[in-house]
């Protein structure tokens, strides 16, 4: 198998896990370890030079970043399942925004919450969790049920994924449309296959 996932189940790297199973390629499972200093070797900084997950190798190819490792699979694996707007599909724009999303604001924001920082929306890219929040809600009421009606994408997985940690672990409030849509994208087979495993 030429896709191989550095993964830790306390991590991003579940959410990589879930867009493998929904591709429905090949894959493997390193599982790593935060304490054994493995991620700090000079052949893992290769692959992932800030030393962390979730990190992925394809053959010769490395990536690291959840943003960055979501567009290289779901652009270069488009058989058996599509998961992404091609480069002249005009949907491509709002599905990068989305995509995005997740690691610019969706991270911060949760990361804000949880340990309860102070920032003002000048200096924060994210504005604040507010914000974030409230953006969230209001583009997922269109949502029906996923971000482009019944096409599942990508960026359903990263926004729908990290809105479920952020609700279920209290950071983010549950509101309307974030609870239906977090709902729809977790009630996926994919995700169940990958709650548990690593």
């Amino acid at each position: 198998m030429a896709v191989r996932l550095f993964h830790n189940t306390q991590s991003r790297a579940t959410l990589m896990h879930w867009l493998l199973e929904e591709l429905g390629i090949d894959y493997t499972l390193v599982p790593v370890d935060y304490e054994d200093g493995s991620m700090r070797t000079p052949d893992f900084l290769k692959i992932s030079p800030l030393g962390k997950i979730p990190a992925l190798t394809d053959g010769e190819i490395s990536v690291s970043d959840t943003p960055a490792i979501t567009i290289y699979l779901a652009d270069k694996y488009k058989s058996p399942v599509d998961l992404a707007p091609g480069i002249n599909d005009p949907r491509r724009g709002e599905y990068l925004r989305w995509l995005i999303f997740q690691g610019t604001a969706i991270d911060p924001a949760m990361l804000q919450a949880g340990l309860k920082f102070e920032t003002t929306r000048r200096q924060a890219g994210w504005g604040d969790v507010e914000t974030v929040i409230s953006a969230a809600e209001t583009r997922l009421e269109s949502a029906n049920p996923y971000l482009f009606g019944d096409w599942f994408t990508a960026a359903d997985l990263l926004v729908g994924g990290s809105l479920y940690w952020a609700t279920r672990f209290g950071m983010f409030d549950a509101r309307p449309a974030t609870e239906r849509y977090v709902e729809a994208v977790t009630s996926r087979p994919a995700f169940k296959r990958t709650q548990g495993a690593g």
